[in-house]
């Protein structure tokens, strides 16, 4: 019998997640895979039970929930050779999304006992190991200040609520972008290591998970109508935003972002808010193994 933990956010999305785990681990130990539930019962949890049970030598390590629970358990995993299987519970799931992984509850966890293992290069940002993006700016006070309870009750819908008026209230902060030594000027900035970003968003067509570089996107306006455009374009051309130049991006290795106000601006990283600038961004010269349906993606081995 294969032995593997289960993390999940019992409040995940829009619906109690406990009775589908139990029905999970009840499935899976019909596959040969038995399965150690462990819910979360506050931010940073995920990370210390993972740690907890890396020395019992798991098989695998199942997580269940939004990115940032995604993002917690991964930091727990960076270094092993623990796979990670990810099973998309959350509002935006951009992981699973990037990696191919089926939004499909039962499809999704059949990735427990068939996935293919893919290594991903695991980023720091100063020293919070991240997966996806560090964002700077706006995407950060929307996560900072988003009301649980309409996330909880509308899903994506329930984030305009915080989206329109922290928009509204931008003053575009003039931020200093240093990439690989050559500084550029934004306004608001995304270090970002995946492809997507806020759900199926396409906001950086060139970053690759699997690489030691990200694509850095830079907006450097001051105005309300081409911010809007930006997001409108990220959301709807896939890339458009690049190519009608209302954005541009710099690929790089190492990247440090700084306020030139007078005062910090926040930072998210994988979906939470979590630091201010500066942030020093950087390959942690480790990875974390994630599993994926097979024929999907190259493994990095």
């Amino acid at each position: 019998m294969r032995r593997g933990l289960l993390v999940y956010n019992p409040t995940a999305g829009q619906r109690d997640l406990r009775a589908p785990m139990s029905a999970l681990i009840d499935r899976m130990r019909g596959r040969g895979l038995e399965l150690v539930n462990a819910p979360t019962t506050q931010p940073g949890d995920a990370t210390d039970i993972v740690r907890a049970f890396l020395p019992k030598e798991p098989d695998v390590v199942a997580a269940l929930g939004g990115d940032g629970t995604i993002s917690e358990v991964a930091c727990g995993l960076i270094g092993s050779r623990v796979p990670l299987a990810v099973l998309p519970g959350g509002t935006s799931n951009v992981l699973a999304r990037e990696l191919s992984i089926p939004a499909d509850f039962d499809r999704a966890a059949e990735l427990l006992v068939d996935g293919k293992p893919l290594d991903l290069v695991a980023y720091l940002a100063n020293d919070r190991p991240f997966l996806l993006w560090a964002g700077v700016g706006l995407d950060a006070r929307i996560m900072g200040n988003m009301s649980l309870f309409w996330k909880r009750h509308l899903g994506r819908s329930g984030i305009f609520f915080t989206v329109l008026p922290e928009f509204l209230k931008y003053e575009f902060p003039r931020l200093e972008v240093d990439v690989d030594g050559i500084t550029h000027e934004a306004t608001f900035a995304v270090v970002s290591h995946v492809r997507h970003w806020g759900g199926d968003w396409v906001l950086a067509p060139g970053a690759d998970a699997r690489k030691d570089e990200v694509e850095v996107v830079l907006f450097t306006g001051r105005s309300r109508y081409d911010f809007f455009r930006l997001f409108y374009q990220i959301k709807a051309a896939r890339g458009g935003h690049l190519d009608l130049g209302i954005a541009r991006s710099v690929r790089g290795r190492e990247v440090t972002v700084r306020s030139l106000e007078p005062y910090a601006v926040e930072v998210q990283v994988d979906g939470d808010c979590v630091l201010e600038t500066p942030i020093h961004c950087r390959p942690s010269g480790q990875t974390i193994r994630v599993l994926v349906p097979d024929g999907e993606n190259p493994t990095v081995s």
